[in-house]
């Protein structure tokens, strides 16, 4: 072999590889691990906090007096947050089952607006733990507001349920829930009450007694309207009495008389004895 040929052997030999840094490898490699660790448990502390809703923050050791608004926040990795709504919440309850004054079963549709106080979420937490507002809403909420319809709707019939006490059934539910959850921590807004559903044969019974009421209102009517009848013909007759006794009164006789003489044309006079003048007044 040339010299030649030996130097393209020598050009074409692969490089030598350095050595590997195991200890700059181990170092790397444990820094990409905490800083992983770090970026977990950071976003494990980082709480988020809905609009319209307060955050209570509790832990193993307890709950904490301090709640946090809207927003993002930093907390313990340990710590646990439940959310409860502060704005306007609207909630509805179908077919709740009701009795009236009369015993008749009714299914009643009702839907409520509320909010937490939001000075009370520490309360309404250390009561009811850890249940979300869904939980509340279909359990504690739902209970009241069964009770308080139940309270109200128990006062009146069946008919005044269907008709005339239709406010008031509305008005003492509000009064009886606000009086129940005020302290509680709900704020009852206001609430909106479905008609009433009943069965086939309550239905027909009380499609008959509204038929009964109408004819019995109209009856009222009728007879209302004849004895105004009546009594316009009275006074009519009493005026036309009044009247003719005046006339009768004004006609004494020597204005009759006079009316004679006055109509009297000259001709054929007629005299009765010592009566004068008599002619007809009709001409």
């Amino acid at each position: 072999m040339n010299s030649s040929e030996q130097s393209k052997v020598e050009t074409v030999r692969p490089a030598r590889k350095k050595p590997v840094n195991r200890k700059s490898l181990i170092l790397t490699t444990i820094i990409g691990a905490l800083l992983l660790l770090g970026a977990l448990i950071l976003f494990m502390c980082i709480e988020k906090v809905p609009q319209g809703y307060q955050a209570v923050i509790y832990s193993v050791t307890g709950v904490k007096d301090e709640t946090k608004p809207a927003g993002w926040h930093v907390i313990s990795p340990l710590d646990k947050a439940v959310h409860y709504p502060i704005r306007t919440q609207t909630k509805e309850y179908k077919n709740l089952n009701v009795a009236t004054a009369d015993g008749k079963n009714l299914d009643m549709d009702i839907s409520i607006n509320y909010h937490v106080d939001p000075t009370k979420v520490v309360k309404i937490f250390n009561k009811f733990g850890n249940a979300d507002i869904d939980g509340l809403e279909n359990g504690f909420l739902r209970t009241r507001v069964l009770d308080g319809l139940r309270q109200s709707v128990a006062k009146y019939s069946v008919i005044e349920t269907f008709g005339v006490k239709t406010s008031e059934i509305k008005k003492d539910t509000l009064g009886e829930l606000q009086k129940q959850l005020t302290d509680q921590g709900f704020i009852i807004e206001d609430i909106a009450i479905s008609s009433p559903k009943a069965d086939a044969a309550t239905q027909a019974a009380i499609d008959e007694r509204v038929k009964a009421n109408q004819e019995l209102e109209r009856a009222k009517t009728d007879r209302a309207i004849a004895e105004q009848n009546a009594a316009k013909k009275k006074i009519e007759a009493q005026g036309q009495a009044e009247a003719n006794d005046i006339l009768d009164k004004s006609l004494t006789d020597k204005i009759i008389k006079k009316q004679m003489i006055d109509k009297w044309e000259g001709k054929q006079p007629i005299t009765i004895g010592g009566e004068g003048v008599i002619v007809d007044v009709n001409k």
